[in-house]
């Protein structure tokens, strides 16, 4: 879902409402300038809710990382900490880092569909949490 979610919807909504922002304010002049705020408030949550996302795997030792281009491996006891944003759909996951790595301290995924979450974590965040405390034991 990230590749329809970073590119495909991203790249429809950007481009559907800039086009009926021009359109907007070409035929309204400065009374469609509302629209011009609007296409900038969207871009604002489709950067933070959908293009900043990467490509995420996990196995008992790592969790793999991928931006379409580039694909990295870090080792789970990187892991600082897992959250989500309850208020977006679809859900972004945050990763945050011990150590820098190639995309940062910190990633945005998005997790997988999940109906009836509402305000609830997503399963992929505590799953993540339960391979970080197996990662630890096996490393004692």
């Amino acid at each position: 879902m990230t590749f329809f979610w970073k590119y495909i919807f991203s790249s429809i909504w950007l481009g559907g409402f800039g086009m009926g922002t021009i359109a907007a304010i070409y035929t309204l002049g400065t009374e469609g300038l509302p629209y011009l705020i609007g296409l900038i408030f969207g871009f604002a949550l489709i950067y933070y809710g959908c293009l900043r996302a990467k490509i995420v795997y996990i196995d008992d030792h790592y969790l793999y990382v991928s931006n379409f281009r580039t694909n990295i491996q870090i080792p789970l006891e990187n892991i600082k900490n897992v959250s989500d944003n309850v208020m977006f759909s679809p859900r972004p996951i945050f990763i945050e880092f011990n150590n820098e790595t190639e995309f940062g301290k910190k990633i945005m995924f998005i997790g997988y569909t999940k109906m009836f979450l509402f305000f609830s974590t997503h399963p992929a965040v505590q799953e993540v949490k339960n391979r970080m405390i197996l990662d630890k034991k096996h490393h004692r």
